[in-house]
């Protein structure tokens, strides 16, 4: 390093300046104090990085900003807003959590993907809403639908296929049309107590 330019300017209206200059390196760091508001600014040859401090504010301007901590805690008592141009990583080596004690809004303009190596849990204490043009649900081993009540309806058709299907009801089983309905099989059973036809 060469020889650096040192100046410490004393204004009764403008504050203090502290300046050092680093020609060799193109490097100029400056501090000024003017009353009000605390200016730090270290300019280089293509960039310049600022931090800017008065009673009710902290600006930074940088091209890079790195904070390494044991624990960091970043708390507000008003509105936050967390905003990235580019790309936005959020990874955690240990448990993560997500909450909200009011309302929470998860949008992307292209496609959104939910995956687990292990299990993933989805709950709601009222009601639980899946809409899209298309839905798809696979199971690599076994799909189990459980509730109360269970009604599957389409406006146009409605189709079950598999090697076998099973319907079974422990009480009352009712098939209706109220158009063409048709039973058929290559070999077809019909058995009960009371079986009536017509």
């Amino acid at each position: 390093m060469g020889t650096l330019v040192c100046r410490i300017e004393l204004d009764k209206q403008k504050g203090v300046t502290v300046l050092v200059e680093n020609e060799e390196g193109q490097t100029t760091q400056k501090v000024t104090m003017d009353g009000t508001t605390l200016t730090l600014e270290v300019q280089g040859p293509s960039d310049t990085s600022t931090f800017v401090q008065d009673a009710e504010s902290i600006t930074m301007t940088c091209k890079t900003f790195t904070v390494d901590s044991e624990t960091l805690t970043l708390k507000s008592s008003k509105t936050s807003t967390w905003e990235s141009q580019d790309t936005l990583d959020v990874t955690s080596s240990k448990d993560m959590t997500l909450q909200s004690n009011a309302k929470f809004t998860l949008t992307a303009s292209s496609d959104t993907a939910v995956s687990s190596n292990t299990k993933i849990d989805v709950s709601a204490n009222t009601d639980l809403k899946m809409t899209a043009t298309k839905v798809a649900v696979e199971g690599q081993a076994e799909v189990k639908v459980d509730g109360a009540k269970l009604a599957l309806s389409g406006t146009a058709q409605v189709e079950v296929k598999a090697p076998m299907a099973k319907i079974d009801a422990t009480g009352q089983l009712d098939l209706n049309s109220s158009g063409l309905a048709n039973l058929k099989g290559s070999l077809t059973s019909v058995s009960g107590q009371l079986v009536k036809v017509g």
